[in-house]
Protein backbone atom coordinates (compact mmCIF):
# COMPACT_ATOMS: atom_id res chain seq x y z
CA UNK A 1 0.00 0.00 0.00
CA UNK A 2 1.14 3.39 -0.75
CA UNK A 3 1.58 6.54 1.09
CA UNK A 4 -1.21 7.76 -0.86
CA UNK A 5 -3.14 4.79 -0.29
CA UNK A 6 -2.46 4.86 3.56
CA UNK A 7 -4.03 8.65 3.52
CA UNK A 8 -6.78 8.17 1.59
CA UNK A 9 -7.77 5.35 4.69
CA UNK A 10 -6.88 7.84 6.93
CA UNK A 11 -9.04 10.50 5.33
CA UNK A 12 -11.63 8.09 4.99
CA UNK A 13 -10.92 7.46 8.83
CA UNK A 14 -11.31 11.02 9.81
CA UNK A 15 -14.79 11.58 7.28
CA UNK A 16 -16.26 8.50 8.86
CA UNK A 17 -15.86 9.39 13.00
CA UNK A 18 -17.14 13.12 11.70
CA UNK A 19 -19.62 12.13 10.12
CA UNK A 20 -20.75 9.77 13.39
CA UNK A 21 -20.25 12.66 15.21
CA UNK A 22 -22.33 14.79 13.38
CA UNK A 23 -25.14 11.99 13.42
CA UNK A 24 -24.49 11.94 17.13
CA UNK A 25 -25.17 15.13 17.43
CA UNK A 26 -28.64 15.16 15.56
CA UNK A 27 -29.73 12.50 17.81
CA UNK A 28 -28.83 14.23 20.85
CA UNK A 29 -30.26 17.52 19.71
CA UNK A 30 -33.55 15.78 18.49
CA UNK A 31 -33.54 14.08 21.92
CA UNK A 32 -32.94 17.41 23.73
CA UNK A 33 -35.37 18.87 21.89
CA UNK A 34 -37.93 16.21 22.83
CA UNK A 35 -37.42 16.14 26.38
CA UNK A 36 -38.06 20.26 25.96
CA UNK A 37 -40.95 19.41 24.64
CA UNK A 38 -42.42 17.45 26.86
CA UNK A 39 -41.21 19.29 29.95
CA UNK A 40 -43.16 22.30 28.22
CA UNK A 41 -46.74 19.79 27.80
CA UNK A 42 -45.95 18.75 31.52
CA UNK A 43 -45.45 22.56 32.48
CA UNK A 44 -48.79 23.69 30.66
CA UNK A 45 -50.92 20.71 31.97
CA UNK A 46 -49.64 21.20 35.53
CA UNK A 47 -50.70 24.62 35.23
CA UNK A 48 -53.63 24.37 33.39
CA UNK A 49 -54.70 21.65 36.48
CA UNK A 50 -53.68 24.32 39.01
CA UNK A 51 -56.16 26.67 37.66
CA UNK A 52 -58.67 24.39 37.56
CA UNK A 53 -58.37 23.59 41.19
CA UNK A 54 -58.09 27.27 41.62
CA UNK A 55 -61.32 27.77 40.06
CA UNK A 56 -62.86 25.10 41.51
CA UNK A 57 -61.99 26.41 44.86
CA UNK A 58 -63.18 29.69 44.04
CA UNK A 59 -66.84 27.89 43.01
CA UNK A 60 -66.94 25.61 46.10
CA UNK A 61 -66.24 29.13 48.02
CA UNK A 62 -68.50 30.87 46.12
CA UNK A 63 -71.40 27.92 47.12
CA UNK A 64 -70.40 27.93 50.63
CA UNK A 65 -70.88 31.73 50.83
CA UNK A 66 -74.06 31.77 48.51
CA UNK A 67 -75.85 29.10 50.68
CA UNK A 68 -74.82 31.38 54.07
CA UNK A 69 -76.16 34.18 52.33
CA UNK A 70 -79.42 32.07 51.42
CA UNK A 71 -79.72 31.19 55.19
CA UNK A 72 -79.21 34.39 56.87
CA UNK A 73 -81.61 35.54 53.99
CA UNK A 74 -83.90 32.63 55.45
CA UNK A 75 -83.27 34.11 59.09
CA UNK A 76 -83.80 37.25 58.69
CA UNK A 77 -87.29 37.02 56.72
CA UNK A 78 -88.52 34.39 59.71
CA UNK A 79 -87.29 37.46 62.17
CA UNK A 80 -89.52 39.79 60.37
CA UNK A 81 -92.23 37.75 59.81
CA UNK A 82 -92.01 37.06 63.51
CA UNK A 83 -92.12 40.95 64.39
CA UNK A 84 -94.75 41.22 61.84
CA UNK A 85 -97.01 38.94 63.66
CA UNK A 86 -95.93 40.42 66.70
CA UNK A 87 -96.70 44.03 66.01
CA UNK A 88 -100.43 43.27 65.22
CA UNK A 89 -100.35 41.36 68.65
CA UNK A 90 -98.90 43.92 70.65
CA UNK A 91 -101.13 46.64 69.09
CA UNK A 92 -103.99 44.88 70.57
CA UNK A 93 -102.86 44.71 73.39
CA UNK A 94 -102.09 48.57 73.74
CA UNK A 95 -105.69 48.95 72.98
CA UNK A 96 -107.52 46.90 75.30
CA UNK A 97 -105.26 48.32 78.03
CA UNK A 98 -106.11 51.54 76.80
CA UNK A 99 -109.69 50.46 76.85
CA UNK A 100 -109.25 49.08 80.62
CA UNK A 101 -107.51 52.12 81.72
CA UNK A 102 -110.57 54.40 79.97
CA UNK A 103 -112.94 51.87 81.31
CA UNK A 104 -111.21 52.64 84.82
CA UNK A 105 -111.09 56.29 84.72
CA UNK A 106 -114.88 56.55 83.73
CA UNK A 107 -116.23 54.38 86.81
CA UNK A 108 -114.19 56.59 89.09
Amino acid sequence: MTEIDQLKVIKSKEEAKKQAISDLKVDMEKQLKDKVEECNEKAASIENQIINDYNKGIEEIKESESKKMADTLDTQKAKANVMKLDIPDRKLDEKVYNMIIDYIKKSD
